[in-house]
């Protein structure tokens, strides 16, 4: 056989195989950062509920939204956000308030319940639409924890999908903090 023809079948070969693997490569990194984001905003929560534990009750909402904004400030980095030329994550910027769609902090007697829905972009190119169109949001209740395809802007000039987290954390309150 000709080199030239194998050569010529090596290139259609690489041409017909190529944006499957970008797609796939594409797909594995984005499915890495929702995993990471997802323990993220679930610690946020953890972190939300057990702020509240120390505290009288009409200081709790405040402290719990602090201790959730601290840690999720990590997952919105936004150019606006640099002090002395380093990019730092800023828990009170607009781009981390804007995105936390819903948070409650439940008093029950003994238990401290935080209830928090975040909007996290979907930000690898190809992989992003295709799982914002794998998801349909019909089949989501927006009561139930869990997460969700959400196509709206949040304040921020990222226009792509965003899924939305839905977490709720409940602990117990050792003890009642007299006011």
């Amino acid at each position: 056989m000709n080199k030239r023809w194998e050569n010529g079948s090596m290139l259609m070969e690489a041409v017909a195989v190529l944006p499957l693997l970008v797609a796939l490569i594409f797909g594995a990194l984005q499915m890495a950062h929702i995993h990471i984001a997802r323990q993220i905003v679930s610690y946020a929560a953890y972190a939300a509920a057990r702020a509240t534990l120390p505290l009288a009750a009409k200081e709790e909402e405040e402290a719990a939204r602090k201790a959730a904004q601290r840690i999720l400030c990590w997952l919105v980095a936004v150019p606006d956000s640099t002090h002395d030329g380093v990019l730092m994550p800023d828990p009170d910027s607009k781009a981390v308030k804007d995105r936390i769609l819903e948070f409650k902090v439940t008093q029950n007697d003994w238990d401290r319940e935080v209830e928090l829905k975040f909007a996290f972009p979907l930000v690898m190119p190809l992989a992003a639409q295709i799982i914002a169109r794998r998801f349909n949001p019909v089949d989501f209740t927006s009561s139930e924890p869990g997460s969700h395809i959400s196509t709206d802007t949040f304040g921020d000039a990222f226009e792509g999908p965003h899924l939305i987290f839905h977490e709720r954390i409940s602990l117990p309150k050792p003890y009642i903090v007299k006011e």
